[in-house]
């Protein structure tokens, strides 16, 4: 009796160690919340890097996600008060880092004659670059010498190693992740794709430009998870997505929707974005006249700014589409929208802002100054007086750790919030 209690003690006090030794709390199975980040842009985005972030890296974005200062793209430092848990930095994946190497001497894009309609030198270049790969991505017409494995490839492989170097299971979590930028006819229609682990993620992720149809992603999703690969994805803040975000009679293609649809649907995009720095997408007083807080945060346009078009408001708000799957469910069988919720920045500084007391805006030289954006300062359709501080998404999972953050995402047991307080912390984020 004696010395199976000692044997027990022993194995005991090397739990505890190797507990101690891997920074790793015992996994609690009522279930803690962990707060993270599931949106945000470096100037490996080629947009990000047009609107003056043209320095910092996902480091960058993982070092302020940890609590260290960075420096803001107009030379200023931004820090947050407590920490995140979690966060993935989802770049855009087209054209990812070819604006960077075409501005850096010496880089491989650097040397091809396309680097000189990337040079970004003054104002205007922001501008004519910005449209220039802009509408590429929304007309469809790829810019091939952009998209070669041993440029967009190599960017990615990077991304995933910096995501792992600054993974502290128990500490901090990062996520192999990136967002997928389909933008149809100037409808937002992005989703932000998570991977469980790192091992087995592609040789290149699935981007707006291989397909602008979300049922292409969930194809290829269908295929990566076939392969061993567990992924899902968010999709994108719907409040610019001119009514297509959440459609109830035909799909992106044109074909009627049908349960094999809502079950692709619902299989890979779990989560949807409901409030980030360009507005919220829960409901408008539109659809809601009788909910006195329905004007919170409405922000209504359309990318681009398209002359004559007014967004459609119905099939762009979260609220509304919860009420139509019910319906679909009740008349056809299958509801395609029991989606869960998660909040995001879609800052492009690297670092963001999540209290209004410590709003520095999202889009570098462009609202990085008080007087700037409350001048009523407009670019690619964006009044940027109408900015406001970003989401935060939470999830409740065992520990803090890749595996227990993306199942907990899986399951949908998550909500949006904001950094004006977090339950449980003894500070604001």
């Amino acid at each position: 009796m004696r010395s199976s209690r000692i044997y027990l003690l022993s194995v005991l006090v090397a739990a505890t160690t190797l507990v101690a030794y891997s920074g790793l709390a015992a996994p609690n199975p009522e279930r803690d919340a962990f707060y993270g980040e599931t949106h945000v842009h470096t100037g490996w985005s080629f947009d990000a890097y047009i609107f003056g972030n043209t320095k910092t890296s996902p480091e960058d974005a993982y070092k302020y996600g940890m609590g260290e200062a960075i420096e803001h793209p107009m030379g200023f430092k931004i820090k947050i008060d407590h920490p995140l848990d979690w966060m993935g930095v989802t770049d855009h994946s087209e054209y990812v880092g070819t604006v960077k190497l075409a501005n850096t001497p010496g880089s491989a894009i650097s040397k091809l004659p396309i680097a000189e309609k990337l040079h970004v030198k003054d104002k205007a270049d922001i501008q004519r670059v910005y449209l220039f790969l802009g509408t590429s991505m929304i007309d469809n017409k790829p810019i091939k010498e952009l998209l070669s494995p041993e440029v967009a490839g190599s960017v990615w492989k990077e991304n995933v190693a910096i995501a792992d170097k600054y993974y502290k299971p128990g500490k901090f979590t990062t996520f192999a992740s990136y967002e997928w930028t389909s933008t149809p006819d100037n409808c937002n229609m992005h989703r932000n794709v998570f991977f469980r682990d790192s091992k087995k993620v592609p040789e290149m992720p699935f981007s707006s430009i291989d397909s602008q149809a979300p049922e292409d992603l969930w194809k290829w999703m269908d295929g990566q998870r076939a392969a061993g690969n567990e992924l899902l994805c968010i999709s994108h803040n719907a409040n610019l997505s001119d009514g297509i975000m959440f459609p109830t009679e035909v799909d992106f293609k044109g074909r009627p929707i049908d349960k094999a649809w809502a079950d692709a649907r619902d299989r890979n995009e779990r989560l949807s974005e409901m409030k980030q720095i360009k507005g919220a997408s829960e409901t408008t007083p539109l659809l809601s006249p009788d909910d006195e807080f329905a004007n919170f945060e409405i922000l209504n346009y359309l990318l681009g700014f398209p002359a004559g078009r007014a967004p459609h408001i119905s099939g762009s708000y979260i609220r509304e589409a919860y009420e139509h799957g019910l319906a679909m469910e009740a008349t056809r069988g299958y509801n395609p929208y029991k989606f869960g919720l998660m909040g995001g920045s879609d800052s492009h500084n690297s670092g963001t802002p999540y209290r209004q007391d410590n709003f520095y805006g999202g889009h570098a030289f462009n609202d990085g100054e008080l007087k700037q954006r409350m001048s009523g300062h407009i670019f690619a359709g964006l009044d940027t007086r109408l900015e406001n501080p970003a989401g935060l998404s939470g999830v409740w999972a065992e520990e803090n750790t890749r595996e227990a953050i993306f199942d907990a995402m899986k399951r949908k047991e998550t909500f949006a919030t904001c950094g004006f307080s977090v339950v449980g912390r003894s500070s604001k984020i």
